[in-house]
């Protein structure tokens, strides 16, 4: 079986390949049907792609895969001649379904997302500029191509940016942050958040002691070693509405990938939900919000 890494969803010769080799020792007649599973193999593609917050570029995963039979007689073993492909997959990017459209797919009704995001459109979306409006937008693009995403200067007010009426542009708050990640679906997202009531920070502390000869001017004495000096930053939605608040639990506290923007730089940091979150509540009168917080991926101050 050979895997094709191919950058961007483009044709033709593939950018780096991997021959991977399974072996079945079980003995199998004529026109039996082998069933074996192969994910472990793509999913190692997977997992070494490293998204950029700043590249938009989408690597597609393509597969071939060939067939040949080693058999014995007579105590002697023997080597089948190779097939030509008998399966190719092609061009499968490496955004995932949720379990509700893979559900839907099998009833039949299944229809694919009219973008490569599932932000709603029940409320408008939130969004900062400075001064010269130079903070973007990242929509993703049309499912008719490949995956794509296009960066668009966030405006004023609550006009139409690209056929999408649901982005609503304020000043940048003091406490604000533009975050970016990568969605279920393989493509750029980001989000603005302004509130961040705490900062935290976690050490690694390990005690020694330095042994050496003691005299009268000298003695043994420990050593405190402190590391992983990681900053973790609280943060708050703000109000939503109900189909915000599942978006929020369900898609952003998910994201494997994300940055965060401080004072221009972008820094790695991890999405760390609590075990229990409430989606809603209507035994009070109480706004929907969705706590949660960023880990740093760095060690020390991620500020100037």
């Amino acid at each position: 079986m050979e895997i094709w890494d191919v950058n961007g969803g483009t044709t033709g010769l593939p950018t780096s390949s991997n021959k991977v080799e399974f072996e079945f020792s079980s003995p199998c007649s004529n026109s039996e049907t082998i069933w074996f599973d192969v994910s472990s193999a793509l999913r190692a593609f997977v997992d070494s792609y490293l998204p950029s917050p700043t590249t938009f570029v989408y690597p597609s995963v393509s597969a071939s895969m060939q067939a040949m039979d080693d058999y014995m007689k007579d105590g002697i073993s023997y080597e089948g001649q190779e097939t030509s492909s008998i399966v190719t997959i092609s061009g499968k990017h490496l955004g995932t379904l949720t379990d509700l459209e893979r559900g839907a797919g099998i009833t039949g009704s299944y229809q694919e997302p009219a973008r490569y995001g599932r932000k709603p459109t029940s409320s408008p979306e939130i969004c900062y500029y400075d001064e010269n409006h130079t903070k973007v937008h990242l929509l993703p693009g049309s499912t008719a191509s490949a995956p794509s995403v296009s960066s668009v200067t966030i405006p004023t007010g609550s006009p139409t940016v690209q056929n999408q009426s649901n982005i609503y542009g304020v000043r940048y708050p003091v406490y604000g942050h533009e975050i970016r990640f990568v969605n279920s679906l393989g493509v750029h997202e980001n989000i603005f958040v302004a509130g961040m009531p705490t900062k935290e920070v976690n050490y690694t502390t390990e005690k020694y002691t330095i042994a050496r000869q003691e005299t009268l001017t000298r003695f043994s004495r420990g050593l405190a070693v402190k590391q992983n000096d990681y900053e973790t930053w609280t943060f708050s939605s703000g109000p939503l509405d109900e189909q915000w608040t599942s978006w929020y639990i369900h898609e952003f506290l998910m994201v494997r990938w994300a940055w965060i923007d401080v004072n221009g730089i972008w820094i790695p940091c991890h999405v760390l939900p609590d075990e229990t979150i409430t989606l809603v509540s209507r035994e009070k009168a109480e706004i929907m919000e969705v706590k949660f917080k960023l880990q740093m991926d760095i060690n020390g101050s991620p500020c100037w």
